[in-house]
């Protein structure tokens, strides 16, 4: 059967043109966050032993914070995955007794593992539940849709924290869109406006003009060998968001009273600033 590709490109020729607007939104966004955090040379080298004063990975935070609109951000090659980085975001703000509602279905495998509601027996000792934080999820609507009016009768002061699963993961419900985040993230707050909005961002940076935190979002995570690795950076992850929910999280990466201000990078740096001016592109 002969197919007129030249005439499919014509039809999508409005989809193509918004992908580059986007395209090229983020990568002028991406370049003035170098520019202002005058991202040179001596920003590539690493220090070795504690990591203390590090100014590569200071100005690697830095420079992620403004590309996400964040107050501050944690990126590091330490995250062995996206799902850990989760985890850290996760267990850094959740106490003994706080409630965790994920409002798009189950979320994927392994994070049913972090939270406890699969695995064995020593998984779900070291888990989320396992821990004393109770958990909930607000059931898809038909299996794809987010159940708005479902979500707003969950949430009330009980709520410490929503976890937004931006990609569908390995389901087959549909991602969600930066609309259907920022109206997530208004119902939560309209009905508990001390709830942590967090985001699992991956497979989501740059596909939009607007990234979660711009939309209501507290905190996001992702990791660094999808999107803002661009394709190049060998391991880690980031969490961005306001300052104290990220301190929190570093906290849980490293220790209370080293945070972020330790971690040698092991001569990554130049690879993680390479990722990121790629990633828009």
């Amino acid at each position: 059967m002969y197919y007129d590709f030249k005439k499919a490109e014509k039809e999508l020729e409005k989809e193509f043109d918004y992908i580059n607007e986007v395209r090229d939104y983020n990568q002028r966004k991406v370049l003035e966050a170098f520019y202002d955090n005058r991202v040179a040379p001596e920003h590539f080298y690493t220090v070795s032993g504690y990591g203390h004063d590090d100014l590569g990975r200071e100005v690697l935070d830095k420079t992620f914070a403004q590309v996400f609109k964040a107050e501050k951000a944690l990126v590091r090659i330490h995250f062995a995955s996206g799902t850990h980085t989760l985890a850290c975001a996760l267990f850094g703000n959740l106490r003994h007794g706080d409630k965790l509602i994920s409002v798009a279905g189950t979320p994927y495998d392994t994070m049913q593992e972090v939270i406890g509601t699969a695995g064995d027996e020593e998984t779900k000792r070291s888990s989320l539940i396992g821990q004393g934080v109770l958990y909930d999820e607000v059931p898809l609507l038909n299996g794809s849709d987010i159940d708005y009016e479902t979500l707003e009768k969950m949430i009330d002061e009980t709520v410490t924290m929503v976890l937004i699963q931006r990609s569908k993961g390995y389901s087959t419900r549909k991602s969600l869109s930066i609309d259907d985040i920022e109206r997530i993230c208004k119902i939560v707050k309209s009905k508990n406006p001390e709830c942590i909005c967090f985001v699992d961002n991956c497979y989501g940076e740059f596909v939009d003009k607007r990234e979660p935190l711009e939309v209501g979002a507290d905190l996001i995570g992702g990791s660094l060998i999808k999107n803002p690795g661009g394709g190049i950076v060998e391991a880690g992850g980031y969490i961005a968001g306001k300052e104290l929910y990220v301190e929190r999280a570093a906290n849980r990466l490293t220790a209370p009273g080293i945070g972020s201000e330790g971690g040698a990078m092991f001569n990554q740096h130049r690879l993680i600033f390479q990722g990121l001016f790629m990633a828009s592109f």
